[in-house]
């Protein structure tokens, strides 16, 4: 079962903006008429019920989201790049990759609704947004904005009602096949369950999901048998029915390490609400056990330093091949799951510390440009501005027209006045992105 996996997404990149003029008969001279470039496309992560494993994206881990069109003459603004959706299983949570290798929460899929994960540049504007009184001839474009690369690492957490926990080999797979439509592998030996199976049961009118956990063994929390995977699954259920083998040499201590395991990998785990299911009621000598091993479970439950219920914690004797108290113990589940809310899941703390903003959403805010600023290399005024870089990556930088346009820019943005300050001098040489030319 593939239940991570790493994306790389690049969103789509603003179309450019055009430079056009009205050439029309009887108006040999007409304004500027160039169109805008479209929006670059989004990308969204959508929950999907019908999915329950990454496989999908194992080998399709890193996509390119479709660009804005370039604005054209005539005014025709470029069309918007398509938006990608990527689909994944209900219960999935996704972490934004920083450098370095921190990861930071990004949102929790519970539902259907999309959540923007990385965003499209925006369209440049033509140079019919440029003309003036005192420029009736704007020769300048924007560059679309750069769409938004981000990695992202995504963790598969099934989404369940009742969660199966037991050692390997205790009559889980044959339980969840006879109490819902799932179809597990089933055999006499030990870890034939490899992966979480999920069935929805129907009973009394009400419908529920179970899952399956694959057996657990002491240490599963530090990994041992893949434990601390099938444990992440465990984490969404609201409600453990603990599946006891009534053949084990000692159920109690096999009740007691499951706990263990639980209260070592997630406290919070092990404080949720179990329903005791001691299985192969079937065999005679588990029958013939029953009132001692019955006993036995409820002081083990009632001196459990975890366990909610303590003494009160249903003890079931079931046997998943006939069929026998499975009625009974379904009844009970259905009353517990009434009385348990449907909470959303808290939101995991960010790896590099603190709660992690959450950052996703169909319209997510664009960050702030950040001010333009310039320095001084090598006897270069190098000037850092977003708009500037974004009308220089078009423009012929030797027509005096340009870098007059250019000049305006830059003073209405205050830049002009800074470099003057600073102390260039005619001659001296600036850049804006990869563009160089000559202060003047």
């Amino acid at each position: 079962m593939i239940d991570t996996v790493r994306l790389n997404i690049k969103a789509g990149d603003g179309g450019n903006g055009c430079v056009s003029f009205l050439r029309e008969k009887y108006r040999p001279k007409g304004g500027p008429n160039g169109g805008d470039g479209g929006d670059g496309g989004n990308a969204y992560v959508v929950g999907d019920s019908s999915l329950n494993t990454l496989l999908h994206l194992k080998y399709n881990s890193t996509m390119y989201v479709e660009r804005g069109g370039h604005g054209k003459g005539k005014g025709q603004r470029g069309g918007n790049g398509e938006d990608t959706i990527i689909r994944v299983p209900l219960g999935t949570v996704v972490w934004l990759m920083r450098k370095g290798g921190e990861k930071d929460f990004l949102t929790d899929v519970t539902d259907s609704a999309p959540r923007l994960v990385a965003q499209g540049g925006m369209g440049g504007w033509g140079n019919e947004h440029y003309v003036s009184s005192t420029n009736q001839e704007p020769i300048l474009s924007q560059r679309g904005e750069r769409g938004e690369y981000v990695v992202l690492f995504l963790e598969l957490k099934l989404l369940a009602d009742v969660g199966l926990l037991a050692r390997p080999n205790a009559g889980k797979s044959t339980l969840i096949s006879r109490c819902s439509a799932a179809k597990p592998r089933i055999a006499d030996y030990p870890f034939t369950t490899v992966e979480p199976v999920l069935g929805v049961v129907n009973n009394r009118g009400r419908d529920f999901v179970m899952m399956e956990v694959p057996g657990l063994l002491e240490g599963a929390h530090e990994g041992v048998g893949l434990g601390d995977q099938f444990l992440r699954h465990a984490e969404r259920a609201r409600l453990y029915v603990h599946v006891l083998d009534g053949l084990s040499d000692d159920p109690v201590a096999d009740f007691h390490m499951i706990n263990r395991e639980l209260q070592e990998f997630n406290p919070a785990l092990a404080h949720k609400p179990q329903l005791i299911a001691v299985n192969k009621l079937d065999v005679t000598e588990v029958q013939e056990r029953r009132a001692e091993l019955s006993d036995a479970l409820q002081r083990a439950a009632a001196e459990s330093p975890v366990l909610p219920g303590g003494a009160d914690t249903p003890i079931f004797f079931i046997s998943a091949v006939s069929g026998e108290g499975i009625e009974e113990m379904l009844g009970r589940v259905i009353g517990l799951l009434d009385t348990l809310p449907k909470e959303e899941p808290a939101r995991p703390e960010s790896l590099t510390g603190g709660v992690a903003p959450d950052l996703s959403g169909p319209n997510r805010r664009r960050p702030v440009a950040a001010p333009s600023t310039f320095s001084v290399e090598n006897g270069v005024y190098v000037i850092r501005s977003e708009p500037l870089e974004r009308l220089s990556a078009l423009a012929d930088t030797r027509d005096y027209r340009v870098l007059l346009q250019l000049w305006r820019e830059m003073s209405r943005l205050g830049i002009a006045r800074r470099l003057e300050e600073a102390g260039i001098e005619p001659g001296d040489t600036i850049r804006i992105g990869r563009a160089e030319m000559e202060w003047f």
